[in-house]
Parts: structure tokens; C-alpha cells; sequence
């Protein structure tokens, strides 16, 4: 027997650092950047797992691949599957440390392709259960945006200490996601911005800036107001860097963004490195678009059809 399942990537639209202080944040979907887990039966015992970070039997994995052979060990245990004779490839384009929910991704297929394997019924709130298993080892207390966003198929409106919503798209327009080839950092970036945000009421006010741009990119999402969304992207991606998340690469490939039809341009996720996202007007605009950011120095680049 052999089944296979899927999950995407996301990235974050507008909200990064605002969200932690209470303004909303738009998470999108990449349908084009995935996941993909293959489960088969096997001739040999226990549980072979594949994948580019880790090759070899599940109950061997070390502890930083700890949230996985769990999440693998308690979702077989709790469907009374037998945990043998089993092979997992895990086949994942989504770069780690970038702020696209590449563990996330991992988990969701992971599940999916579980409870198909045993022919189990699976819910979508027993989806985002079962994820949470891994994703609380690994991330310690993690908001559930990066799982509910891999699992869905419209964008995802997070708001902290409110139940995430989904966001109407009516959206013409192409997005160019570019790797700088560097690392995020998440925890000191938000440290930093914490730092800022107390430290001077008119950081506090950026961030409530963010909020106001965020609200407002809901409205362009579902109007089709493309150009709009472009000012917004700006507008948010000079806050940030105003608040010190930005990082020199990244500013050179915003630059070289605005210097190519870009209709607008901006970090997403925590950021001090990670990606860039370009919001551009059709598929040759955004093929250009590629080309141009890498030229300029992106590790890699997707193109994403909103």
C-alpha cells in the first residue's frame, strides 16, 4: 500500500511584530512552495524515514527531529496503527529558519498522510490537534498561525487572544517570494522591537501604524485593489525597517524590486534576514521580477498566483 499527501508553505503578508502586540496579521498560503509526505509499505521493520535533514529509523531520530518522531510515534499509536514495516519520505522545498512554516508544513502532511494510510476519517480540528504535538517541542508555545495557514487554502486573518479567520481573495496579481540565503531571527528581532516599543511612544505608535495598514490590506484583498496593496507593502516594509528588523540584504533586493516594476515590496516574517515578498501584475512582470532578484543575490525564488 502507498498513499501520498501534501501541505503548504506560508509566508507572512502584513502584521510581523505588530501581531505580538495585539494588531492583526494576514497569513498567506504558497500553494506552489510544498510539502509532500509519502507513506508505502515496507519489507523491512520499524520506521524508515526520508527526507534531506534525516535519513534512517524513526525511533533513532536525534533530539533536534524530536517533534517529529513524535508527532509520528502518538498519531500511529492513537489510530491503532501498527508502527512497523513502514517508509516515510518527506520531500520539502521550503527552506527552514525563513519565517514559511517549514515545520508546520512538514507536520500537516506528516498527519494527512497518516490518517490516510490507516483509512481514518481526519477533521480539519483534529488536523490542527495532532500538528500541535510537534509544534509545541519545537517552537515551545506557538501561536497556531504557521499550522492553520500550511492547512488552508485562503489567507488567515491572526489576531492574539482571538480565533484565527479566514480572508476573502479576489486578488489579480502575482507574488515573488526571494530568499536572501540568511537566516531569520525571529526571537532577537522581536527582543529588539520590545526594546524599542518601551523605550519610545513613538515606536508604540509604528506598531499601532502596522495594525492600521494591516486592516486596510484586508479591504484591497477582497476589492482586487492591487496597487493599493502595493502602497501598503511599502509603507508596512518602512516601518519595519524603521524599527530595525530589515537587514542590508534584504534592503538591496527591495531595491532592486522598486527598480523592476515592483508594485510594491517588503520583508515578511521576524526578519534581521529571511525573505522578501513582491507584489507585481502578471505572470511575465513576475518572471522578470525573479531573474532581476536573482541576479541580485536571492538564493531562490517562487512565484506565487494570488
Amino acid at each position: 500500500m502507498e498513499i501520498s499527501a501534501s501541505s503548504n508553505s506560508k509566508i507572512i503578508l502584513i502584521g510581523e511584530h505588530s501581531v505580538v502586540y495585539g494588531q492583526p496579521a494576514i497569513a498567506l498560503p504558497l500553494k506552489n512552495i510544498q510539502t509532500k509526505v509519502q507513506i508505502k509499505s515496507s519489507q523491512e521493520p520499524g520506521i524508515l524515514f526520508k527526507s534531506r535533514y534525516y535519513t534512517g529509523n524513526v525511533d533513532q531520530m536525534t533530539a533536534n527531529l524530536l517533534g517529529i518522531k513524535t508527532l509520528i510515534l502518538k498519531t500511529i499509536d492513537e489510530l491503532n496503527g501498527n508502527a512497523s514495516n513502514l517508509t516515510i519520505t518527506v520531500d520539502s522545498n521550503i527552506p527552514a529558519e525563513r519565517g514559511m512554516g517549514s515545520s508546520a508544513s512538514t507536520a500537516v502532511a506528516l498527519v494527512r498522510g497518516i490518517f490516510s494510510f490507516y483509512q481514518k476519517p481526519l477533521s480539519h480540528t483534529k488536523l490542527l490537534k495532532q500538528v500541535a504535538i510537534s509544534e509545541k517541542i519545537i517552537h515551545g508555545s506557538p501561536s497556531g498561525l504557521d499550522s492553520a495557514t500550511a492547512s488552508s487554502s485562503v489567507p488567515i486573518l491572526f489576531k492574539k487572544g482571538t480565533t484565527l479567520e479566514t480572508i476573502e481573495m479576489n486578488l489579480d496579481a502575482y507574488l515573488v517570494i526571494a530568499d536572501t540565503g540568511i537566516k531569520g531571527k525571529t526571537g532577537t528581532a522581536v527582543q529588539l522591537v520590545h526594546d524599542k516599543v518601551i523605550s519610545d511612544a513613538h515606536n508604540e505608535k509604528l506598531i499601532e501604524d502596522l495594525g492600521d495598514l494591516a486592516q486596510q490590506a484586508i479591504k484591497n484583498l477582497s476589492l482586487n485593489r492591487v496597487v493599493e496593496l502595493g502602497q501598503i507593502m511599502d509603507q508596512a516594509h518602512a516601518i519595519l525597517n524603521e524599527l530595525g528588523v530589515s537587514h542590508p540584504t534584504v534592503e538591496h533586493l527591495i531595491e532592486t524590486a522598486q527598480q523592476n516594476n515592483a508594485l510594491g515590496a517588503k520583508l515578511t516574517g521576524g526578519g534581521l534576514g529571511g525573505c522578501v515578498i513582491v507584489l507585481v501584475k502578471d505572470h511575465q512582470t513576475a518572471e522578470s521580477m525573479s531573474n532581476a532578484l536573482t541576479d541580485a543575490g536571492a538564493t531562490s525564488t517562487w512565484i506565487e498566483k494570488l
